[in-house]
């Protein structure tokens, strides 16, 4: 009995698969404008389908529309970035790249705008030129800090931390403040106890309560005008008593500190 060889079974082409991508990403997106669905350039229809897809994502934020885009202009970016690195030697990881890339892409959608089929082309290329200057700048800073004496390290300035003097002087600032506030609503209070009665209950009620004074001057029995010149004359009172009570803080000071003047105001 003769065996006959196995046969191995046919492989599937390479293509099958971007083939069957491109078909998931015509169904997300739908049919695409006839000038982009009849090109004849086959890199035109595919730069049209990204730009197609990206756009569907900027408006609708569906996750499955991003995860085909990715797989559909992955290898794109890729490759566009090893373009991009071949001069910079073996300093860079492309893959780090095409994923700050692809996370970018990911959080900006909304700074995406489809004017034309190759739109996304452009755009990501711009996020790709950004990804490699930022690995620029951190690579050049690096080489800065490692090239650097020991002596020096010690003594490099943290640009993130503010300078202990201006630290100190936006404390020393708060606390006078501070303090000014709290010597200021002392005087306010002072000045409040001085009114008679029926003032710091109009005051309150107008300017704590929120009460209108067509409503209060009817609970008081008062013309709303009359009502309005008690007001007056009650702020009055408080602004000049409290002018007076400041304008003697500096000459209460020169006696011997705030003391005495803490000792009036209570």
């Amino acid at each position: 009995m003769s065996c006959l060889p196995l046969q191995a079974a046919p492989l599937p082409p390479i293509h099958d698969g971007r083939e069957r991508l491109r078909s998931r990403a015509t169904a997300l997106v739908g049919a695409m404008p006839p000038t982009e669905a009849l090109a004849e350039d086959p890199a035109t229809r595919d730069a049209a389908l990204a730009t197609n897809l990206m756009d569907l994502y900027r408006r609708t934020g569906d996750r499955e529309v991003f995860d085909v885009l990715v797989e559909w202009v992955g290898p794109v970016l890729f490759a566009r970035i090893r373009s991009r690195l071949r001069g910079l030697g073996a300093m860079f990881d492309p893959h780090e790249i095409l994923q700050d890339t692809i996370v970018n892409i990911y959080r900006y959608p909304d700074r995406f705008l489809a004017s034309r089929p190759g739109a996304f082309a452009a755009w990501s290329s711009t996020i790709v030129d950004n990804a490699i200057r930022r690995q620029l700048r951190q690579k050049r800073q690096g080489f800065a800090v490692a090239l650097s004496a020991p002596e020096q390290l010690q003594e490099h300035a943290d640009t993130g931390a503010r300078e202990p003097s201006l630290a100190a002087q936006d404390h020393e600032e708060c606390a006078a403040t501070a303090s000014a506030f709290g010597m200021l609503l002392l005087c306010y209070l002072n000045a409040f106890q001085t009114l008679a009665e029926r003032e710091r209950f109009v005051l309150q009620m107008v300017e704590v309560k929120q009460m209108r004074y067509a409503e209060l001057a009817t609970l008081l029995g008062i013309r709303p005008e009359a009502l309005k010149m008690v007001v007056f004359r009650a702020r009055k009172r408080i602004f000049d008593r409290t002018a007076a009570l400041l304008a003697a803080v500096p000459a209460a000071e020169e006696r011997g500190g705030r003391a005495p003047l803490s000792m009036a105001l209570v």
